[in-house]
């Protein structure tokens, strides 16, 4: 169920809502679990057991940890590889046999290929999942774990499908007290609108053109259309992604609970390492503090630190999806973070004109490997930005005037113009009426859209 549809705005989450503030408080932590799988087995039927299993796989290591102090490394260990195996079977092994199929092929051999489906959200909930696990292990004298909020906490459906990846500790504390506050609905609907306005009027918008230009053959690319393509995917992804958070982040507060933030404003990033601490925020900490810490970090020399860095790079590059062309992903960010490191010096004397341009060029390597759809698209999808040609079939033709304002306020929106704008205002009650103003504004242009009918699924449900 996608947020954006007709179906969830306007019959599931006000039913919900009403009846989560009817009931008494005690009763909230049930009623959100049991919402919450009936959320997920409407767009995934059966295979919420999945999701089932991992919630029971997590507590019950967690139940043992908590138990049994001595041999807490153990079950930790255990409960982990379970939930992994959950995660590598319905997500990797697809690609696994392709790859395997593909390779013995010259050999004669038919190696058989599966045919998993991939489950909403599976890489999202295996990794509170493990979070869990993790941060029981490291506190195991923590309040007691119980089934009811484990299963809360993998399957709270605000943040279910594309995160952002909530921490088991910032998380459970909350659910003791899941309070319904006027101010709390105001700021969560003001929120899930903005999300909203961003998905439907700019991420939309541009997924039309990005559509066509990615679709053209590679006599068809030129330079300028081609770079065309990265900027405006660069814009729709963070719409989309961003948008999908915004969501989140008001549902969650309208039911009494507060998740992360998940983006800062990536795109003012002035090299690659800070784009990592602006973009998807929630992941990157993830890896770092559950990954890259783990394996040692930065501290055990030059060569450790960078072969830890790949590492974690590459393992987030998989983690976007099982193909070769995430894993191209994963090693340009791996690659342009360990040179940054390496000449740190140089990078920290360029000045804005420098940043612009290299920043321009990691996104065309970044985004030219993740939008396109195999390795032989990307290679002609990047010979067109890198090798100048003329572009047979012009930008304007691709674009209509609703993709040229999306671009533009998309171009705008990617600096903080509003919270600026929000603190410069002396009179907070003026700009609180020109807030609501403007969210009424944005709901109905939102809902009067045609890609509601067909709710377009947020690009991070697929991962």
């Amino acid at each position: 169920m996608v947020f954006s549809s007709p179906v969830f705005l306007f019959v599931f989450f006000p039913i919900v809502w009403i009846l989560n503030a009817l009931l008494p408080e005690k009763a909230r932590l049930f009623f959100l679990l049991a919402v919450s799988l009936v959320f997920y087995a409407y767009g995934e039927g059966a295979f919420v057991v999945l999701m089932l299993l991992s919630i029971l796989f997590s507590y019950f290591t967690n139940l043992a940890i908590q138990k049994n102090d001595g041999r807490k490394r153990l079950f930790a260990t255990l409960g982990i590889v379970l939930n992994l195996v959950i995660l590598v079977v319905f997500k990797y092994m697809n690609f696994f046999t392709g790859e395997l199929h593909a390779l013995l092929a010259d050999f004669s051999v038919d190696f058989p290929v599966t045919d998993m489906h991939l489950p909403l959200g599976i890489s999202f909930f295996t990794f509170q999942a493990i979070s869990s696990i993790v941060d029981v292990y490291r506190n195991p004298k923590q309040p007691r774990v119980t089934l009811p909020g484990t299963a809360l906490y993998i399957s709270f459906f605000p943040q279910l499908i594309a995160g952002p990846i909530v921490r088991y500790n910032y998380f459970i504390p909350q659910i003791r007290k899941m309070a319904v506050h006027y101010a709390a609905f105001l700021y969560g609907a003001k929120r899930f609108i903005y999300g909203l306005s961003k998905k439907i009027l700019v991420a939309n918008t541009l997924a039309t053109v990005n559509d066509k230009i990615f679709a053209l053959r590679a006599e068809q690319l030129g330079t300028f259309t081609a770079l065309s393509g990265i900027i405006l995917f660069s814009l729709q992804l963070y719409f989309d992604f961003s948008g999908y958070t915004d969501m989140a982040i008001g549902l969650a507060r309208m039911f009494g609970i507060k998740i992360p933030e998940n983006f800062n404003y990536p795109y003012m990033s002035r090299t690659a390492s800070e784009y990592w601490r602006r973009w998807h925020i929630s992941l990157s900490s993830w890896i770092r503090d559950y990954v890259y810490i783990p394996l040692g970090g930065s501290r055990g020399g030059l060569a450790r630190t960078y072969f830890n860095l790949w590492v974690v790079f590459v393992l987030c590059g998989l983690w976007h999806g099982a193909s070769w062309n995430y894993v191209i992903f994963g090693v340009v960010a791996a690659f342009m973070v360990s040179t940054e490191r390496l000449f740190k010096g140089f990078f920290q004397k360029r000045g804005i004109v420098f940043s612009i341009f290299y920043m321009l060029l990691y996104y065309t390597l970044l985004y030219g490997s993740f939008r396109t759809t195999s390795l032989a698209h990307m290679r002609e999808f990047l010979l067109a930005v890198f090798v100048p040609q003329a572009s047979p079939v012009p930008l304007w033709s691709l674009m209509n005037w609703q993709g040229w304002v999306a671009a533009a306020v998309g171009a705008v929106l990617i600096f903080p113009v509003y919270p600026k704008l929000k603190n410069s205002i002396v009179n907070k009650t003026a700009f609180a009426v020109f807030e609501a103003v403007l969210a009424l504004v944005l709901f109905a242009a939102s809902i009067s859209q045609s890609s509601m009918v067909f709710s377009d699924p947020f690009i991070y449900f697929r991962f």
